[in-house]
């Protein structure tokens, strides 16, 4: 007799790595898409013939009552993560949530809140994660390969999540919406903000930051941030784009008081250039185990094995990151310093 597969729930098609995530779901043999829950019928039913996702719902309330699912996926607006997360998790639910964890460190907390009342699961799913490279930085730090670590840099950049579309289509969705958590600076301050937390692993003290619609006029979020965050020890640079032309190096890039790193490719190979005393070094990045393949795999192995949560997908480390990213919003609007530890 065939094992019964998870059975899926999406809620909302609002982030443009939904249909990647469902796709996820779909190949992993021990998980099936079985509904949708999307404020945009047409939308949801379009999605939902295009990947045969047999039912849709317009609300989260009615397909978590009708549908007997063993796990959500939520990829929402991030100002919806914290009463979505609420709702499932108070099912008793596993949840999967696409990055970032919220809009603010309140919404982050509450999350965090109803997965300890809940008993199970919540992840936070980063991308960058899952990048093979990203663990032997982490291992050569901690080696001491660069002795201190004093500086990092993450630049994240494109055109924009809908850049395809006219301006008066981008400017109606949320991701240019500031009270539905839109902007660049949530959308890819995270990923610098996940990062160096995880390598330098302590918060910062302050952080500091400039934010501003630079080429898009439309909408009230902004499009370009950069934000400073003073570590203990170092200092962590991290900025975001959604006006930017061509490919620009992002690192991220780590300095010591005795070397290098960024990451890099060689011969189609992921990997570290490290450099050190006017030497540069390839160090191939070793492969993970499967359940580090991506962030389902993560997930379900969680769900079905019982395996921890890598740190950087917790939710308790994400309320860290989200501390972070409020310390550079209030920073970038009042220009001063904040120390995301009092928040």
């Amino acid at each position: 007799m065939a094992e019964r597969k998870v059975r899926v729930g999406v809620v909302s098609l609002e982030h443009v790595h939904a249909p990647g995530l469902i796709r996820a779901f779909q190949e992993h043999p021990k998980a099936e898409v079985v509904a949708i829950a999307h404020e945009d019928l047409e939308e949801a039913q379009r999605v939902s013939e295009q990947m045969r996702i047999p039912r849709v719902y317009l609300s989260v309330e009615t397909m978590l009552d009708k549908e007997p699912l063993d796990a959500v996926l939520c990829c929402a607006a991030n100002a919806k993560h914290a009463a979505i997360a609420e709702l499932v998790l108070g099912k008793g639910l596993p949840l999967l949530v696409e990055k970032p964890m919220s809009a603010t460190v309140a919404d982050a907390r509450r999350m965090l809140l109803a997965a300890q009342k809940s008993g199970t699961i919540l992840m936070v799913n980063y991308p960058s994660t899952w990048n093979p490279a990203l663990h032997k930085v982490k291992q050569l730090l901690d080696d001491g390969a660069i002795g201190q670590p004093v500086y990092f840099r993450w630049r994240a950049g494109h055109r924009g999540p809908l850049a395809g579309l006219p301006p008066d289509q981008q400017a109606k969705s949320w991701w240019h919406q500031r009270l539905l958590g839109g902007g660049a600076l949530l959308d890819f301050c995270c990923y610098g903000a996940n990062i160096s937390l995880w390598w330098f692993g302590q918060m910062p003290l302050s952080v500091i930051g400039v934010a501003d619609r630079l080429a898009k006029p439309f909408g009230d979020a902004e499009d370009n941030a950069v934000l400073v965050a003073r570590y203990p020890n170092a200092f962590a640079v991290l900025e975001a784009s959604w006006s930017q032309g061509g490919a620009v190096p992002g690192g991220p890039l780590v300095v010591g008081t005795e070397g290098a790193m960024t990451i890099t490719q060689r011969e189609g190979q992921s990997g570290v250039l490290l450099t050190r005393n006017g030497k540069e070094e390839f160090i191939p990045a070793d492969p993970l185990p499967p359940h580090f393949q991506s962030g389902v795999s993560h997930f379900l192995s969680a769900l079905l094995e019982g395996t921890p949560l890598h740190e950087t997908v917790s939710p308790e480390f994400n309320v860290g990151v989200q501390a972070i990213l409020e310390a550079g919003m209030i920073a970038a609007r009042t220009g001063t310093a904040v120390n995301p530890r009092l928040l």
